[in-house]
């Protein structure tokens, strides 16, 4: 096995150059670290990371708890594969700024989280993070002198936490729908008793008052419940009752996209052509979904990779010893994601369900 001793020999260079090198320490010519890299590469030297933690009191560790490996297997309304995205967002950042991160899964028992906590601390890791796999509220028990940030959730103490921008994200539907001339917009959403239910729904109806839009014109209604095996039941009767008022919705906000294709079968089924009938929005951009669709779906992405890196600088600021922000949420929002399966609207009484 290579030793520190072997690299700067080969690179011609001593051993506290590799050592800085190693530690990504600044101000070193950009020369001499191709140099110990390329040693480093030739030898498969591997730094020992317990003399690099007595040496400078740091891991380069960061944990992360997630339910998000266990909880993959759920329905798509509560957990899914663009959720995976923060983890992707978070490396990233990691990598970055040459940390290491560690992830462990609660396995779908949120009483496993205590236990894991104490284990990164017995760890060492310099940070934590804790991600949900939608935007809700959590109660945590907070680790001693380890930054803590939450990821896709908050809590009411305090605790710095990076969330969707879910009313942003509405908001911004509800503009490009109008842009292209709708003035008819319908809302079927996930469950109010779903923080992300709240907030889109309150967001709908803020935005098409913004607009001027007749409230009567457009009705916003909850297509789902609480995520389980049937969380879709309601979804049929709403869409019905509202494609049969005198003057339907011309187009539709859905609360994620797999309500979204459910919405599609059953508009489908009721005679109506998509999107010449009535225009569709999801919501999420779930690719195994929008792709799945023809014309692929528009939607409005979740920025669950910018959230999984802003998660990781807002813990290393903390780390670093800044101050602690006024405001402890971080909301992200994200952009619309357009195809041609929501047409410009050029006449608003187009079409009428019987």
């Amino acid at each position: 096995m290579a030793t520190i001793f072997d690299v700067a020999t080969l690179a011609g260079v001593s051993i506290k150059t590799v050592s800085r090198v190693v530690n990504r320490e600044p101000k070193i010519r950009p020369e001499t670290i191709e140099k110990v890299n390329r040693a480093i590469a030739m030898l498969d030297y591997q730094p020992h990371h317990g003399a690099r933690l007595m040496r400078s009191g740091k891991s380069g560790l960061i944990g992360v708890i997630t339910g998000l490996l266990s909880g993959s297997d759920l329905p798509a309304t509560s957990a899914g594969l663009s959720d995976l995205h923060l983890l992707r967002g978070a490396q990233r950042a990691c990598r970055a700024a040459g940390k290491t991160l560690l992830v462990a899964d609660m396995a779908g028992d949120e009483r496993e989280v205590e236990a894991l906590l104490k284990t990164f601390i017995n760890h060492r890791v310099e940070g934590l993070i804790f991600t949900a796999p939608y935007h809700q509220q959590v109660l945590l028990p907070k680790p001693k002198d380890v930054p803590l940030v939450l990821l896709n959730c908050f809590d009411q103490s305090g605790t710095p936490a990076i969330v969707p921008d879910d009313a942003m994200c509405q908001s911004r539907v509800v503009d490009h729908l109008v842009s292209l001339g709708h003035r008819r917009i319908g809302y079927v959403g996930v469950s109010e008793g779903t923080v992300a239910g709240q907030l889109r729904k309150a967001a709908f109806v803020a935005a098409c008052e913004r607009h001027g839009l007749d409230a009567m014109n457009c009705p916003a209604r909850i297509g789902a419940t609480l995520p389980g095996s049937d969380s879709f039941g309601p979804l049929k009767a709403v869409l019905t009752d509202l494609m049969r008022q005198p003057l339907p919705p011309t187009a539709l906000c859905l609360g994620n996209d797999v309500m979204a294709l459910h919405a599609m079968r059953v508009l489908e089924g009721l005679g109506l052509k998509l999107p010449q009938d009535v225009a569709v929005m999801g919501f999420d951009d779930d690719a195994k979904v929008c792709e799945a669709t023809h014309p692929r779906l528009s939607t409005v992405a979740l920025p669950y990779y910018e959230m999984g890196q802003a998660a990781v600088e807002r813990l290393l600021a903390a780390m670093a010893g800044s101050p602690v922000p006024k405001e402890p949420w971080r909301k992200i929002a994200g952009d619309i994601v357009v195809t041609s399966a929501v047409p410009r609207q050029t006449n608003c009484a187009s079409h009428r369900w019987s």
